[in-house]
């Protein structure tokens, strides 16, 4: 969760589990790099970054002079928006919070912030671009009675 700007994601929501171990060893706990992401600039495998390039090779061509292309492209200045979920948490304080914590902080913060992990799933598989490291965004019940429970309040 992050305390600065009353927002969490809901491990059940993004497919994981809520324990410490179950965030380390799962790829779900892999999302907190779009969220904790600081830079200005992009590279190779970055958010942002360049697509692959194919090259073909023709006779007289210079491998060097190709390769030195695509390095030049290195960090180049890439900013995000402000409204993206990439980065958004850099800089803030964050914390993994758990059920059992006796701060009080998860009731808070499960009853009051905002549930990020919608927007945080879709960055996330755009991002990658591989089946087999994407996730699922599916409400939880929890969540979903929360969402139901705003939506009757607005009314």
């Amino acid at each position: 969760m992050n305390t600065d700007k009353k927002e969490f994601v809901c491990p059940w929501c993004i497919g994981g589990g809520a324990k410490l171990w179950e965030w380390a060893a799962n790829r779900q706990g892999a999302v907190f790099t779009l969220l904790l992401r600081q830079s200005g600039c992009t590279g190779g495998g970055d958010y942002g970054g360049q697509e692959p390039q194919v090259v073909e090779l023709k006779d007289g061509d210079n491998i060097a002079d190709i390769i030195a292309k695509g390095v030049v492209r290195e960090g180049m200045s890439m900013p995000i928006p402000n409204e993206s979920i990439v980065g958004r948490w850099a800089g803030d304080r964050v914390a993994l919070i758990g059920d059992y914590d006796d701060s009080g902080i998860y009731s808070i913060a499960s009853e009051q912030y905002r549930n990020i992990s919608e927007p945080l799933v879709e960055a996330w598989n755009q991002f990658l671009g591989d089946d087999q490291f994407s996730l699922q965004y599916q409400r939880c019940g929890t969540c979903a009675e929360r969402h139901h429970q705003e939506i009757e309040e607005r009314r």
